[in-house]
Order: structure tokens, then C-alpha cells, then sequence
């Protein structure tokens, strides 16, 4: 019987590898070639990943052709990696776009819908604020609201998904709920709870977006925070959010390490942990790499941002306005995920788009700001991609940043704190900050991760480039940024320990010609 059963293994498994090779043909894809030779370029992706990547050449499938591999196989699928790592044993790697095994089905908990993990973000318009919160079982979806303190008078319903994990012996089943409030008077003050199936949450109350750009607003930024990493830096935040000093926050990538842990157990954790913050000031984000799993199915359910589809689709990028900036998330993890170009050509596609019609509106919104979670630049010898001569992120994104004008562009995943001379094309134009004519770069990821059970993995410092004009080189000195858009000409970054609550680094942007750098011929 043993042997029968490992004949049948074996041979499923030459079917999977014949089925991979014709798909392969099918796109016209070279398998002969080696994974090296095939990429030359981070647009040409969709072939093969680096061989120091994943040390193998097979092609990354389509969510379609994934599909049909886990239905005819049990699961057998290439392998996604979160990081630019190399694993020492690819069958024990968690982080397989397919289970590596069939896993039963766990019926929904017929416990009460109690709501958890609340959190908010701004909805397409200025007058929307998008409420989303977890529920062990499914059941109504429903924000009970009002401007005064405890008046619950008005009411909005949503809807709720169904978010599927495939870690552990069982799935993980939880239902995700998502409701939109509208025409929100600009400046107000609304508690709100929120209800499922007659359950209540505790009340919160957030301030809808000022109208126009007459105000300055004040945002915390950070990345790679984990659940148990993150404690310093949560407690801070947690102050600020009291004492109203922000009025959002960025998160740029990297949540909990990781959401669908435990079958997505550290994921709820940690939304619970955040819940006193991102309850009350719009959580904004970008994916990191540590989301990647399972196609990225935690991070699009568990969030919704302005101008996606919720949960969101492959396309895992957007803007909103606030103020007198114009902020634009986009996703570095297209170049790492071994998606076909369609992605990367679509982002530019957007991207292009997009920063059109922020210039043209530069008389009333002079700031552009970018944020994604990969690093262009570093000092640091981790061999990211931040350090090497052919960064994929910088190849396929700088000379857009660069042509449009973009002021600031702000980046983790190192975990540490870096800020950069105005610079283009590795070369400094200038070490100040009056009327920049190429981007400034600030690398956030020093909120506190914890790869190894609240242990976060510093990197290497590598000797500073020309570039660099600030580094924090403490080990473990973990904090966040206060960004504050004071004026048309002036924008304030301030970092932050979160040891001390005391100023690490601080600088003012000075820009009194804002449009595009030159020589661009956009």
C-alpha cells in the first residue's frame, strides 16, 4: 500500500511538471534558458526569478493556472518568497502562493459576531471614511453614527466577505466587514460603533477630512511593524492619536510578520493591537513583502483604500488628496512576485496617469509624495535590493518619480532609519533642501518587526554612500516620523524614538518651484 501510494505521488508529480512545461510553452516561454540569462531587466519578470531568489527557473503561473494546478494536484505550486532570500529548504518555506497539502475545511465559529480589529481609511471622496472590522461568524454589517458625542442617529450598511486562510491543519475562516460612510461634513468630529447581528463595538469617534487646502496636516509614518516588535512605537502612537496629533497615518508595508500566520491568528492580533490607533486616524497603507503570501489575500481583504475594489484586486495601488499634497501608494512587490510585466506596465500605466493630473493641479496642490515599500536606496550590506548595481525597484520606477516632479518618496523594509540628499540616478544634486531638484528619499522601517519571536533582524550596515545624509546606526533603535505639510513651500519630517519619544533627526523641505524636475519632456 505504501508503495502504491508513493507511486501515485510520484506520479502526480511528473504530471505537475509536465502540466508547468505546457503552460510554459504556451506563453512561449524559453525553460531552457537559464534564470540569470532571462533576466536582464526587472520588467522582464514574468519569465523567471532571479536564481538567487528562488533557485529554480520555473515560470510563475497565473491565478487561473494556479487554480487548475490545485485542483488537479492537491496544491502543488511554485513558491513565492517574502524577502530577497534564498531559502535553505524550500518545502518548509510558509509562504507558497498554494497550500503545500490538502487542509479540512473548519466550520465558521458559531461564537457571538462580536466586532474586532476596527480600523478606518479614507473612501474615494473627502466627504467618505471606509470603517472595516472582523467577526468570528457571519452576520449583519452596520455603522451606527452621529456628529455629537454619543448620538448614534444615522445609520450605513455594507457588506462582508468571507477571508479563507490556508495555513495549519484547518483553514482559518473569518468574515470581513466593510462599510462606507457619506457626505461627511469636512473638519467634523463623529463617534460611531460599530454592529453586527445586534453585537456592538465600544465607541470611537474619528474627524472626517478638512474640505479644500487651507489646512496642514500632520501624518504618522512607519513600516515594518510586527506584533510583537512593535510594542515601543504602538505605545507612542497611541499618545499622539489621544492627544490629536496627527490626523492620519501611513503604514508603508510589512504588518504583524504576518497576517496569515496561525491561520491568520497573529494577523487578528496584531489589528487588534492597532485597534486604539487605526480606529481613529484612517490607516493608509502600501503591501510589503511579508503580505505576499497566498497572493496577497490577507492584505486585500483586510484593507480597503481609495480607488480600489474591495477586497482589492491585483492592482494594489492608489492616491488620495489631503490638503495641499497629493499622496501616491504604489506596490515595489510586482518586481519580486514573478508576475508577468502586465502588472509592472500597469502601474506605469497608472502611475503615469495619475502624476499628469497631479501637476496640473500643482497651482492648489503643490506636494507630491509617493510612498511603497521597497527601498531604491540604502547604506546597508543585507544584499536587499537596495544595494544592488541593478535595483529592480529603482530600474523600473525612478525616471518616473524623477520626471514628474515627485517631491518626497518614503520607503521601509530596511529596518532602520536613512535619509537622502535631493538625488537622481545615484548622483547627488545638492546636500540641502532649498528648491530640490530631483526627489528626496526617507527610509521609515525601524517601527519594531519581529522576524524571530520579537527579535527584529537589523541590517548590516554597509559603508554610507555620498547620498546619504543621515543613518541611524544603533541597532534595535526603533521610531516613527511625524510628516507635516506646513505650506505650499514647506514640509516637515521629524523622526521619532520610540524609547524616549525624543527627536532623532529632523529636516524641512524647501520647495518654491514645484513641477517637474529637469530636463524631463513629459
Amino acid at each position: 500500500m505504501e508503495s502504491t501510494s508513493f507511486s501515485m505521488k510520484q506520479s502526480g508529480l511528473l504530471i505537475t511538471i509536465f502540466m508547468i512545461l505546457v503552460l510554459a510553452d504556451a506563453r512561449g516561454l524559453d525553460v531552457d534558458t537559464a534564470p540569470g540569462e532571462a533576466q536582464k531587466h526587472p520588467r522582464d519578470l514574468d519569465q523567471y526569478r532571479e536564481k538567487e531568489d528562488d533557485g529554480i527557473g520555473l515560470p510563475k503561473l497565473s491565478r487561473h493556472e494556479q487554480q487548475i494546478l490545485h485542483a488537479l494536484f492537491g496544491g502543488i505550486g511554485p513558491v513565492i518568497l517574502p524577502d530577497d532570500s534564498q531559502p535553505s529548504n524550500l518545502a518548509d518555506d510558509k509562504t507558497s502562493s498554494l497550500p503545500d497539502r490538502v487542509v479540512r475545511r473548519q466550520a465558521p465559529d458559531q461564537s457571538p459576531p462580536i466586532p474586532e480589529q476596527i480600523h478606518i481609511a479614507y473612501g474615494d471622496m473627502p466627504s467618505e471614511m471606509v470603517i472595516v472590522w472582523s467577526t468570528p461568524s457571519p452576520g449583519s454589517s452596520e455603522v451606527l453614527y452621529g456628529m455629537a458625542p454619543n448620538n448614534f442617529s444615522l445609520k450605513a450598511s455594507g457588506d462582508y466577505e468571507e477571508l479563507v486562510d490556508w495555513e495549519g491543519p484547518f483553514e482559518g475562516v473569518k468574515f470581513i466587514h466593510r462599510v462606507k460612510l457619506e457626505g461627511l461634513s469636512p473638519g467634523a468630529s463623529y463617534s460611531y460603533k460599530v454592529q453586527t447581528n445586534g453585537e456592538q463595538s465600544q465607541t470611537y469617534t474619528f474627524t472626517a477630512m478638512q474640505d479644500g487646502t487651507d489646512w496642514s496636516p500632520t501624518l504618522l509614518v512607519y513600516g515594518d511593524m510586527g506584533l510583537k516588535g512593535g510594542a515601543p512605537s504602538l505605545r507612542l502612537l497611541r499618545k499622539a492619536a489621544k492627544e490629536n496629533l496627527a490626523d492620519a497615518i501611513i503604514h508603508v508595508g510589512d504588518f504583524a510578520y504576518d497576517l496569515h500566520d496561525e491561520e491568520g491568528k497573529v494577523g487578528d492580533d496584531f489589528m487588534n493591537r492597532i485597534q486604539d490607533i487605526a480606529a481613529v486616524l484612517p490607516y493608509m497603507t502600501c503591501p510589503g513583502n511579508h503580505e505576499i503570501a497566498h497572493d496577497f489575500v490577507h492584505y486585500r481583504y483586510r484593507f480597503s483604500m481609495p480607488g480600489s475594489p474591495w477586497p482589492m484586486e491585483d492592482e494594489m495601488w492608489y492616491s488620495f488628496d489631503m490638503g495641499k499634497a497629493h499622496f501616491v501608494s504604489y506596490s515595489t512587490e510586482i518586481y519580486f512576485t514573478g508576475y508577468s510585466d502586465y502588472l509592472q506596465r500597469r502601474q506605469i500605466e497608472w502611475l503615469t496617469d495619475d502624476l499628469k493630473r497631479a501637476n496640473k493641479e500643482r497651482a492648489i496642490r503643490p506636494w507630491i509624495i509617493a510612498f511603497g515599500h521597497r527601498p531604491m536606496y540604502c547604506s546597508n550590506a543585507d544584499r536587499d535590493d537596495c544595494t544592488k548595481e541593478e535595483s529592480r525597484v529603482r530600474t523600473g520606477l525612478e525616471d518616473l518619480f524623477y520626471d514628474f516632479g515627485t517631491d518626497l518618496i518614503i520607503e521601509a523594509h530596511e529596518h532602520s532609519y536613512e535619509r537622502f540628499w535631493p538625488m537622481y540616478r545615484g548622483e547627488v544634486t545638492a546636500k540641502h533642501y532649498k528648491n530640490p531638484v530631483a526627489p528626496v528619499h526617507v527610509i521609515s522601517g525601524a517601527a519594531g518587526c519581529n522576524e524571530f519571536d520579537g527579535v527584529c533582524v537589523n541590517p548590516i550596515l554597509g559603508p554610507r554612500g555620498e547620498w546619504s545624509a543621515y543613518r541611524s546606526w544603533i541597532p534595535g533603535l526603533y521610531g516613527f516620523a511625524h510628516l507635516q505639510i506646513a505650506n505650499d513651500t514647506h514640509l516637515h519630517w521629524q523622526q521619532r524614538l520610540a524609547v524616549s519619544d525624543q527627536v532623532q533627526d529632523e529636516f524641512w523641505i524647501e520647495q518654491n518651484r514645484h513641477g517637474y524636475f529637469p530636463p524631463s519632456t513629459r
